[in-house]
Formats: C-alpha cells, sequence, structure tokens
C-alpha cells in the first residue's frame, strides 16, 4: 500500500532534492513540477519520479501536476 502521490515544486533546488527520496522512502508516488525538467536529470532518484513540465507562475503544467495527488509541497521562491 502506498502513502499516496505527493507533489513537489521545487524539486531541482536544495530543500526539494532532499525531500524527494524521503518522500519515496516513506512509500509516496513522487510527481516533481518543473520549469527545467533536464535539472533533474541527474538526481539518483529521476527513474522513480514522473516529471510534469509546467511554471507556477505562468500556471502551465498546473492541471497535470495536481491530478490525483494527495499532498503538494510549494518549495518555489523568487529571488
Amino acid at each position: 500500500m502506498t502513502a499516496g502521490t505527493a507533489l513537489v515544486t521545487g524539486a531541482t533546488g536544495y530543500i526539494g532534492g532532499r525531500l524527494v527520496p524521503e518522500l519515496l522512502d516513506a512509500g509516496y508516488r513522487v510527481r516533481c513540477l518543473a520549469r527545467t525538467p533536464d535539472k533533474l536529470r541527474d538526481q539518483p532518484w529521476r527513474d522513480r519520479v514522473e516529471v510534469v513540465r509546467g511554471d507556477v507562475v505562468g500556471g502551465g503544467g498546473l492541471d497535470e501536476a495536481f491530478r490525483d495527488a494527495d499532498t503538494a509541497y510549494y518549495l518555489v521562491h523568487s529571488m
């Protein structure tokens, strides 16, 4: 039995990159929303997650990213 689907925005960042493997180990299916999905290609957990291309500012990809998600982690910030 899985813990559900967790959406992680900001998975390319420091915190998100450490949260994702913890969620996977806890039994979650993980979906990452990334403006530039290629930034995730070298992550050791990349083949264990679903990646959706999208942008939280422009709204593109949000419907797909949130579809059937049980939990969402919003780790995006603007400098």
